[in-house]
Parts: structure tokens; C-alpha cells; sequence
């Protein structure tokens, strides 16, 4: 296929590294746990921070019935723990003890089945022959059994070991045999748990497990930056969402995570799904979207949770932005019929307020569960910010489908819907303890500021529901920019102490919308640094220096496709019928011979691939953008402020219909965007 391109040469001005724009985990939680299943794996297999294998969520009355983990010696130091890489879910956990290190190797593999393996590497760095008596821990609730040299937990499911069994010392602990380990080498033994009670006859190796992940057909390489840790966190995003994903009703659906959050959640799936859109897997992620509107009820509505009707608004803005991105006007026009009926529900809500026992909600949507930190059923925002936001997606996508009536009509409906919203804004607003006029979710005001002002964030963007000047927007900003710590913002979760880690995504995306670039890449890297050195987060966690409480599943997957949309956006934004590029580009990421690349990212446009490198000398970049396939795409901007060394507004326009080749000098630039104003 030939391609035309548009090549721009850059002279890239002194640029400074801040300490700060590095990943290197400051502010990761003081454990954590890492999936080590396949995809679309039914055994959701973990491993914890100490190397242990967890099994049996919430069985035997508390968090994981089951543990199996090895203990050399007794005197054995935790030391470290990490990934053998972002895409390879193999985690070694080190330990020392006199004279030894010892590295344990955890992984899955199905060659032939589908077993979890610890692979134990015991290192004499002494001058003598060391003989050890490991043992095998097995913290089961769940009944242990002792058979024929493997361990019966739950029934049916075994342990093994290369080592002969020699009886059990207590309840939990099996005694394995003397191992000796001569000067200066290693020697290895290994652990098995099987589901299935499959009894290996060898055992597994890494290699077998790197080349499952080598091969495995994930979306990897769509995205690709020059800082090692924000790679390796979008790698490993991407691995976990399909490490969560599962097959229900014979359709791969994706799930937020392998425990308490261990399926599909309306809000949630709305941008795990669009997350894989973006990364070229719209058809498998279509399988969700349709698993999301067989919630629809015979009244039109979506209900999964009670009293969440922002559901509605939430599944109709997913529809419609999996059909932009998918370019599928056909896929949208099959379900629209389904989005009308969404749609006259919203309208439906909207009357009974009118009619209901308080007047705080009139013409918005009867009182719900606001979700994100509050609990309860009030009187509050989070539920009409995502109807209004849902109303308006539905809006555009009737224009572009050519429904002009439809269109007048929701228009007139969503109008009316915003005008009551600014009435009840007006009503309850209120004042932070900095002096900042914001708008709280619940309407009574009647909790912290920031907490549960996801929703508003949503509503900034995606929703693209306020003006970018609307004073509203500036003082919520205001109000949580107040409440940063840890370059996150504070409180706004389930834990009024804490840190909500992806909350960061809608944060730092509502900075971008609103033009603040610069700030959202901040935020992208005090979000990489709340993860674990394993590459996933905690959904929420607390504050360095207190006591620790966390909140949620690990990996939480939807911080996973958090972190991949935010990094994506930073890059490659679509405004209305205009691409914007590089409004977050981190100048970091503009060093000699750099390269920041993106190939085949779904947008409304169709698949954008470019390439932004940076010569060896670093005074120059060159551009390469291949051409966008909708002729809606009025023209590509490719902004300049935060890494060329530029004001806020110099950008360059590129046009998407034609081929461009040209070299600019830097003095020539003011004179260029003055021109094209």
C-alpha cells in the first residue's frame, strides 16, 4: 500500500529534566499482588509481595482460603521483587540468608496443563557444602490432605514438589527433604499447584512460560515511548487486561480485575473497552458493548446496580464512542434503536423529579447512589453529569448519522436538562477552606469537597459538556488542585485519607481538555509512581508515612486502562473534527535520539500511525504522520508548548488531505502560527 506522509522538521530548544519526571515507585503501596494467569485465564492466580501463591478468594472466612509458598531457611530476607519483564508475568521475589540467595521464580504455563509453578534457585555463595531443609507451607482453610507425596487441598486440588515429602510438621507445613548445595553453585527444586489435580511427571520452565507471552496475540507495540518505566506500565496494562478478561456465554468479556471486582461494571467496562478499542481490538472489545446492552430493561432503561441510573448515560456514551472509533456508522445504526429507548428513559426520569418528594432534583434525575466515595442513595450530581454527558454523545451521534430530526429533537431535551443543572448549581455552590467556589456532588454539601468528583471529571472529559473558560470547571479544578498530595489528588475515594490511584486518569484528562497539557503529564508520572514494582495498582491505598488501608482489587484494571488512555491522549487527542497532537507531550521525552511512536491507535479518524524522533544531535525532530482515512478530520495540530521550547499557543497545522514536507527554522515560527490565526 503506498502511503503519503507529512514530514516536519523541528528545531527542539534547551530543554530541562525535572527529578520529579521519572518512574522509580516512591510511592508504591507496602504490598501488593501480581497476576500470573493466561489470558482470558478461569484461574485468576496471584502472587503476593512475599512470593506466596494465593487461591480461594474470600473462602474459609478470610481475604484468600489458600497460601502455598516455600521457606529455605529460616533465617531467608525478603530483598526485592519484580516482573522477568512488563509483557512476561514470571515474578521473582530474592531473598538472602548467610552465605545463600535464593531467587523464586512464580509463573502459569499449559504445556500440557494448566498448572501454577514456583521454581526455587538456591545459590551457595559460601566456600562449603550447605545442607538445607526447606519446607513447603500450605495455609489452606480449606481441608489439607497428605497423599502419596503431594498435597490434596480443597478436595481435589494438588501440590507437589521435586523434592520427597517426608511428613507433615504441623497443619500448614510439609517437610521436604535435605537438599545439599555444593560450594559456589545453585541447585533448584520446584512447586506445583495444580486445579485440576493434575500430578506433572516434569517440571515447567521459564522458558516455556517467556515464549507463551512472546507469542501471545495481545496488542502490544501500538504504543511506544522513550522512558523505559511509562513503557513498561503501558505493557503491562495491557497484559493485565487480558490477564482479567474471561469467557462467559462463549464471548471473551472484560473484567476490572481477579477478585472483589471480578466482572464486568457498567461504568468501568465503559473505558476498559475503549481502551482496547484504541489499541486495535475494537472487535473483541464489541463483544462487551454488546454484553452491556443485554442490561436493558423492557422500559428502555440499563440497570445492573440500583438507583445508578447514570448507567443510562454511560452505556449510550460507550456505544457511541465505540462506533467513532470503529468507524461503524452500520454497528451504531443496528443498535440505535436500543439508544432511543436509553435515551426517552433519561427523559422519563427527568419527569418523575417533578413529581417525587424533593424539589432539589427537579428537571435532573431522582436521587441515587453517587458511587466513588459516597455511599448511599442522596440527592447529588454524579448521576445527571453522566446523563447529561450520555444525552450529549447521543446528540452528536444523531448528527452524524444523518438523524436531523432526532438531533433537534434530543437537542431541545438536553437544553432543557443543562438549564436545570446550571439552576441547581447556582443553588449549591459552595466555598473550599482556600477560598475556591465548587460545585460538591452531594447537593446537601455534606461531605469532603474532592470526594466523588470522578463524575464531574468524566463530565469535563470525556463529556465535553462545559465551555472551556466556564467558571464552574475552573473552580472545581481549583478546589481539587487544593487537595493534591503526592501529585494525586487526596480524599476523593472510598478512603477520605487516601489516594484513589486512577482517579488520576480523570484528573489529569480533564487538565488536558481544559488545555493544561503540561499539568496532565505531571499526573501521568505521579500516577506511574503509585504503582507496585510490579507493574499494577491497588485501587486505592494510603498515604506514605500512614498506616496502611487499601481499598479494592489488584490489579485494579481499570487503572490499567487508565494509565494506557491517559498515555495514549497525551499524545493524540481528538478536538471536535480537528486531531490535536502532543498537548501533553512530556519534554522529557525529547532527548537526543528519542523516538515517541504510535501505530495503528483507533480515533475518529480512522488509525493514526506517526512517528515523533528526535535526531542524535537533539536539534532537530522529525515528524512523520500517515494519512487519516475520514475526511471528517479538518486538520491536524500539532502543538509545540512544554517540549519545543514555545509559548502555550504555538502550534503547527498540518492538513490531513495532503502530503507535507518542509524544514523550519526555529525564528520562523512565531511568524508561521501568527498566520495561520
Amino acid at each position: 500500500m503506498q502511503y503519503r506522509y507529512w514530514i516536519l522538521w523541528i528545531i527542539v530548544g534547551a530543554l530541562s529534566v525535572h527529578a520529579s519526571d521519572s518512574v522509580n515507585f516512591p510511592f508504591s503501596p507496602p504490598e501488593w499482588q501480581t497476576a500470573i494467569c493466561l489470558p482470558d485465564d478461569p484461574h485468576k492466580s496471584l502472587v503476593d509481595k512475599s512470593g506466596a501463591l494465593l487461591y480461594h478468594y474470600k473462602k474459609g472466612g478470610r481475604e484468600f482460603g489458600t497460601r502455598v509458598s516455600v521457606a529455605v531457611t529460616g533465617d531467608a530476607v525478603w530483598q526485592k521483587q519484580e516482573l522477568l519483564s512488563p509483557r512476561v508475568p514470571v515474578v521473582n521475589t530474592y531473598r538472602t540468608a548467610d552465605g545463600l540467595h535464593i531467587i523464586e521464580e512464580a509463573f502459569a504455563v499449559n504445556t500440557p496443563a494448566r498448572n501454577d509453578w514456583i521454581l526455587v534457585h538456591v545459590t551457595n555463595t559460601g566456600k562449603e557444602p550447605r545442607s538445607l531443609q526447606p519446607q513447603l507451607m500450605v495455609d489452606t482453610k480449606l481441608g489439607l490432605q497428605l497423599v502419596d507425596q503431594h498435597v490434596v487441598v480443597n478436595n481435589h486440588e494438588t501440590v507437589t514438589t521435586s523434592l520427597k515429602m517426608t511428613g507433615l510438621v504441623n497443619s500448614q507445613q510439609v517437610q521436604l527433604a535435605t537438599m545439599t548445595v555444593p560450594a559456589g553453585q545453585t541447585a533448584v527444586f520446584s512447586v506445583c499447584f495444580s486445579n485440576d489435580g493434575a500430578i506433572p511427571t516434569a517440571p515447567a520452565t521459564v522458558a516455556q512460560a517467556a515464549a507463551f507471552w512472546e507469542n501471545a496475540p495481545l496488542p502490544f507495540g501500538r504504543i511506544a515511548v522513550p522512558d523505559a518505566g511509562i513503557q513498561a506500565l503501558i505493557d503491562s496494562s495491557i497484559r493485565n487486561i487480558w490477564q482479567a478478561r474471561e469467557i462467559k456465554k462463549g464471548l471473551p468479556a472484560f473484567q476490572v480485575g481477579p477478585t472483589c471486582y471480578r466482572g464486568l461494571y457498567i461504568v468501568d467496562g465503559a473505558f476498559l473497552l475503549e481502551a482496547a478499542t484504541i489499541l486495535g481490538a475494537g472487535d473483541q472489545a464489541r463483544n462487551g458493548v454488546a454484553y452491556e446492552l443485554t442490561y436493558q430493561q423492557p422500559d428502555g432503561r440499563i440497570e445492573v446496580m440500583k438507583n445508578y441510573s447514570k448507567e443510562n448515560g454511560i452505556v449510550l456514551w460507550t456505544c457511541v464512542r465505540h462506533a467513532q472509533l470503529t468507524q461503524d456508522k452500520a454497528w451504531l445504526e443496528s443498535v440505535w434503536p436500543k439508544l432511543v429507548r436509553i435515551a426517552a428513559h433519561i427523559q422519563t426520569l427527568r419527569k418523575q423529579t417533578l413529581a417525587n418528594d424533593t424539589p432539589l432534583d427537579d428537571g435532573l434525575v431522582p436521587p441515587g447512589f453517587p458511587d466513588g466515595g459516597i455511599g448511599g442513595v442522596h440527592a447529588e450530581y454524579t448521576n445527571p453529569y453522566w446523563n447529561l454527558l450520555g444525552l450529549h454523545a447521543f446528540v452528536h451521534a444523531a448528527h452524524w448519522l444523518g438523524h436531523a430530526d432526532e438531533a433537534t429533537q434530543w437537542q431541545k431535551e438536553y437544553d432543557d436538562f443543562m438549564a436545570a443543572f446550571r439552576k441547581a448549581a447556582v443553588r449549591d455552590m459552595k466555598t473550599d477552606p482556600h477560598g475556591n467556589r465548587y460545585l460538591p456532588i452531594r447537593m446537601d454539601g455534606q461531605d469532603l469537597p474532592q470526594r466523588g468528583q470522578w463524575s464531574f471529571c468524566h463530565a469535563v472529559y470525556p463529556g465535553q459538556i462545559f465551555a472551556k473558560d466556564d467558571p464552574l470547571v475552573a473552580g472545581n479544578m481549583a478546589m481539587l488542585t487544593a487537595t493534591e498530595r503526592e501529585g494525586m489528588v487526596y480524599g476523593t475515594g472510598w478512603d477520605a485519607t487516601g489516594i484513589w490511584n486512577y482517579f488520576a486518569s480523570f484528573y489529569g484528562h480533564a487538565w488536558l481538555w481544559q488545555g493544561n497539557g503540561r499539568k496532565a503529564a505531571q499526573i501521568l508520572y505521579a500516577y506511574a509512581n503509585h504503582a507496585a514494582p510490579v507493574l499494577d495498582w491497588r485501587e486505592e491505598q494510603s498515604l506514605q508515612g500512614e498506616k496502611y488501608k487499601k481499598v479494592g482489587d489488584m490489579p485494579h484494571n481499570w487503572a490499567s486502562a487508565e494509565f494506557i488512555r491517559l498515555a495514549v491522549h497525551l499524545l493524540a487527542l481528538d478536538r471536535g473534527d480537528e486531531l490535536h497532537l502532543f498537548e501533553g507531550l512530556p519534554a522529557e521525552w525529547t532527548k537526543p535520539g528519542m523516538v515517541t511512536k504510535l501505530t495503528g491507535i483507533a480515533t475518529p479518524f480512522g488509525k493514526l500511525t506517526m512517528e515523533l524522533q528526535v535526531a542524535d544531535d537533539g536539534k532537530t525532530v522529525h515528524l512523520r504522520v500517515e494519512p487519516l482515512t475520514d475526511a471528517l478530520c479538518k486538520k491536524i495540530v500539532v502543538h509545540l508548548f512544554g517540549w519545543a521550547g514555545h509559548d502555550q499557543h504555538a502550534v503547527i497545522e498540518l492538513d490531513p488531505t495532503k502530503q507535507n514536507s518542509f524544514i523550519i527554522p526555529l525564528a520562523m515560527f512565531k511568524a508561521i502560527n501568527n498566520s495561520n490565526q
